[in-house]
């Protein structure tokens, strides 16, 4: 359209002059009026045909937009659901390898159970010998070649409580009383020691395991850990034993070995009290 105006304007202003002329001057000023009106016309048919196409144009520039728009999030959004799907499928196929991976691995490292070791055929009678020897050795000072034959036995002592185990665990915890009663005077750590390794070996609620308490107990209190002391001098007493009695009711005289328990309050009170109990048949 704007080419055709623009022609056609071309052709008006290219007619001869005298073509305007005719008719005198009237007429030619009739003429050109007649002319710019048409061209007014034209030019004004031309600028509303440029804004309704513009119009148009932003229109559908808009609506394309918008369109591509909502397809790109469309597509966006089931991008994203795929990959979702994809790795929630990838967790579980990961989930299940490793599910796989850990029970087989479970299956190689799990150690068979190991057979119980036999026990050596003469372990009664090495064991009876210990106990004669230690029985021995807490009548007399000890020799530097009775020191040794000492350790030899808490040797032999510590394998045949690795593979005895409980078939032979009330013997050997007779064993570490004995050493822990021997090094009670030279060696209260090493002693401390052989006492609470007798402890876990001897059964609950024995005769064995009270003597072990109170044995524990006068080590306590000869290194003046009064609590500790009377924890285990309680423990040893919670089931009472003639023999344990007598020991306490010699101990706690001046110069035995739980006297500083016994006159150091509170804890002479706690021991006054355990003797009435026991005096009464309380336990």
């Amino acid at each position: 359209m704007a080419a055709w105006e623009l022609w056609n304007y071309g052709q008006w202003t290219s007619l001869p002059e005298p073509i305007f002329r005719t008719g005198g001057p009237a007429r030619v000023l009739q003429d050109r009026m007649d002319l710019i009106a048409r061209h007014l016309g034209a030019m004004e048919l031309l600028v509303l045909i440029l804004l309704a196409t513009s119009g148009l144009y932003a229109i559908v520039l808009v609506v394309s937009s918008y369109f591509s728009a909502t397809n790109f999030a469309r597509q966006a959004d089931q991008t994203v659901s795929h990959i979702q799907e994809q790795i929630r499928l990838a967790m579980g196929d990961l989930r299940e390898l490793q599910e796989q991976t850990e029970q087989r691995l479970s299956q190689m490292t799990a150690p068979a159970l190991p057979a119980l070791p036999a026990l050596p055929a003469s372990w009664e009678t090495q064991i009876a010998e210990i106990t004669a020897r230690l029985a021995a050795w807490q009548e007399r000072s000890h020799s530097e070649r009775a020191r040794l034959d000492l350790m030899q036995d808490e040797s032999t002592t510590a394998y045949l409580e690795m593979v005895a185990g409980s078939r032979a665990s009330s013997s050997l915890a007779a064993l570490c009383l004995g050493f822990g009663r021997i090094y009670a005077s030279s060696d209260p750590a090493r002693s401390r020691f052989h006492l609470e390794r007798a402890l876990r070996l001897a059964a609950p609620e024995s005769a064995l395991a009270s003597e072990i308490h109170y044995q524990l107990a006068c080590r306590y209190a000869a290194s003046r850990a009064f609590p500790h002391a009377m924890r285990e001098l309680v423990a040893a007493f919670e089931h009472q034993f003639k023999s344990l009695e007598e020991k306490l009711a010699s101990d706690i005289e001046e110069g035995g070995k739980l006297y500083d328990l016994a006159s150091t309050a509170p804890f002479d009170q706690r021991v006054n009290e355990l003797l009435l109990n026991m005096s009464i048949g309380i336990g």
